[in-house]
């Protein structure tokens, strides 16, 4: 047999702590039976010093052998059955038979004669097995001691002993009853042994594995809805190496906007572990904004323009108007708003932003005096496919609407762009800064506010990756990543809502706001996190296949053109002021390619886009003749 049971480096530590009891338990055996044996003989204790010297490190040592020869290293603890004692009163027999010999041996040599007795060794062998037995199967009798006295109840660890984690402990013991927390994780070591409503705090983060061992430990709930995304990464890896399940609570914005109660634990997501500090809102500031007036949002049952709309809510504006063009997703947050508002004017609207006479109704009926204009088409292949629907929505769309906005005099009008629009090779992008430019050029001519709001990709949206690499995960692969090198920016809904509400706070017209994205992040380690998360190995249990590039794709996108951004008093928040083009020589450009499209040239639409665009630089493999 092999002796390898101290070489794995994950049992590690628990190996040497059975070693050391056995070690202990073998020498006290022993000691034991010598004291019982001089008793029984009425002789001295001292008379056997001689025979302890030499027999106890004979005894020990081959027994430790003996015992990793019969693999009692390699068995747990928390699952000793009748096997394992088995297993142990026959390496305990076999050890002390060889341990006879070797002292037998040993007494034999002429310099180093010594007195000993078999009944000794045989009364040891007995005593020996009890206390062995009884160490392996002492986490077994609490296991079973812990589960008798919580009877069809799941032991529960809480991370996070603030406030959040309280709450949830509450909630548990007053409306869980499923559940029996057995202690808290927390980083602060102020807390370390304290007992919060008769709960211990147990470790932190970094001895989460040995507290999930030794409490027994079925699940875990995070209780740290300020975590960073690190922060619930590493929890999560633990919990997936540790082959238990685990939950977390919302963000703390969900929690402080009332969105859900504290009880509404859910599965760690992709999304949790992307997050990033929350962001500091000047919410007086916003509130001064939007309270009393009348908010209208294009898109408003888009990923972005729904988030717009529950944000704004929030805030208490006159009326909210919802412009959509997709009838089920106006029912679906129209009934949303409408249950968690009931007292805010909600009025939906089935409405292309390419009807001129459409809009001026809209407006005229309403008076807007705050427009957030999130409809585009944003998909970039099949944008690049169907360029002169792009145009016409992107392009055309916006125009009547910062039209029907300088017409009917909003006070506002914040357009949210995209990082694409930055030197773009995508029709979509190339669409997007015709945008930016015809609202910033239509602000030096207009008593209306004309911003623009730039970030990159959002998580969660019905357009990105995560909707797509979820269910090549449950099918069981493969994952489809364009490029091993490929980046893009990433932001949360919630986030980037909440930037463009704060950066309408701050704008005076003319700006192009940019939100501060964070680092790039890789295609490929995004999805190898899901991977991880769905509770599956990377390369293992799903495999990861690289497709290419796709029409209209760049391997890296920015968020500026020249390092011409300034910081603004949000420091996620960074502003670029370009000098606007003349207003009737774009207005032209603008309206001769809006003429082209809808005439179906594909050819000359893109030519009329690197007009407004020089920097355009379009996938040509792509194009239709």
């Amino acid at each position: 047999m092999k002796l390898n049971f101290l070489k794995n480096p994950d049992r590690g530590p628990l190996v040497w702590l059975m070693v050391v009891c056995d070690a202990l338990l073998c020498a006290v055996s022993f000691l034991i039976m010598t004291f019982v044996h001089a008793s029984c003989a009425e002789k001295p204790f001292s008379n056997y010093y001689e025979m302890l010297a030499y027999c106890l490190p004979i005894i020990v040592v081959v027994r430790l052998v003996v015992f990793a020869c019969f693999s009692l290293y390699r068995s747990g603890w928390r699952y000793a059955g009748l096997h394992d004692a088995v297993n142990i009163a026959k390496a305990v027999s076999v050890s002390t038979l060889v341990a006879c010999i070797v002292t037998i041996l040993v007494s034999k040599i002429p310099e180093k004669p010594f007195n000993y007795s078999v009944y000794i060794f045989l009364g040891d062998m007995v005593i020996a097995t009890v206390l062995i037995t009884t160490m392996r199967f002492s986490m077994r009798l609490k296991k079973e001691f812990l589960a008798w006295r919580r009877t069809g109840r799941k032991n529960v660890l809480i991370v996070g002993a603030g406030d959040a984690g309280v709450m949830l402990l509450r909630e548990i013991n007053a409306n869980l009853p499923k559940y029996a927390v057995v202690g808290f994780i927390d980083d602060d070591p102020k807390k370390l042994g304290m007992l919060i409503q008769g709960v211990p705090v147990l470790g932190n983060r970094s001895q989460m594995e040995t507290i999930v061992h030794t409490t027994f430990t079925e699940e875990v709930f995070i209780a740290i809805p300020s975590a960073s995304g690190h922060a619930i990464k590493e929890v999560a890896e633990t919990c997936n190496a540790l082959k238990i399940r685990y939950k977390t609570l919302p963000s703390v914005n969900d929690i402080v906007d009332g969105k859900v109660t504290v009880s509404d634990l859910r599965e760690v997501d992709i999304l949790d572990v992307l997050r990033r500090d929350p962001v500091e809102l000047d919410l007086p500031a916003i509130k001064n904004k939007i309270r009393g007036k009348r908010v209208l949002v294009t898109g408003a049952g888009g990923s972005i323009g729904s988030e717009m709309c529950r944000q704004i809510a929030l805030f208490k504006p006159e009326e909210l108007i919802l412009l959509e063009l997709c009838e089920f997703n106006l029912y679906q947050i129209d009934r949303e708003l409408k249950a968690k508002f009931p007292d805010l004017k909600i009025c939906p609207y089935i409405a292309d932003i390419k009807n001129e006479a459409r809009l001026d109704h809209i407006f005229a009926e309403h008076k807007p005096q705050i427009v957030f204009h999130a409809a585009a088409y944003k998909h970039v292949p099949i944008m690049e496919l169907n360029p002169l629907e792009a145009v016409l929505n992107n392009v055309k769309g916006t125009y009547q609407i910062a039209c029907a906005a300088d017409k009917h005099g909003c006070e506002e009008f914040i357009q949210i762009s995209t990082d694409k629009a930055v030197k773009p090779s995508s029709i979509m992008g190339a669409t997007k800064r015709v945008a930016e430019k015809f609202v910033q050029s239509l602000n030096t001519i207009s008593s209306t506010r004309f911003i623009s709001v730039r970030f990159g990709n959002v998580l969660g949206s019905s357009g990105s990756v995560l909707p797509l690499f979820r269910e090549q995960i449950i099918k069981g692969g493969p994952v489809t990543v364009t490029h091993p090198d490929m980046t893009r920016y990433f932001m949360l809904i919630p986030e980037a809502a909440q930037l463009v509400l704060e950066a309408a706070t701050i704008g005076e017209g003319g700006e192009i706001f940019i939100l501060n994205m964070g680092e790039p992040v890789k295609i490929v380690d995004l999805a190898n996190q899901l991977i991880r998360l769905m509770g599956k190995r990377p390369g293992s249990d799903v495999q990861i296949v690289f497709t290419g590039l796709r029409p209209g794709e760049k391997m890296h996108e920015q968020l500026v053109y020249d390092g011409s951004e300034q910081p603004t008093r949000m420091k996620k928040i960074m502003v670029t002021r370009t000098n606007p083009e003349n207003y009737e020589e774009l207005k032209e450009k603008i309206l001769e390619l809006i003429d082209v499209a809808a005439f179906g040239n594909e050819k000359e639409t893109r030519e009329e886009l690197c007009k407004i665009v020089p920097e355009y630089t379009p996938d040509t493999s792509y194009v239709s003749e």
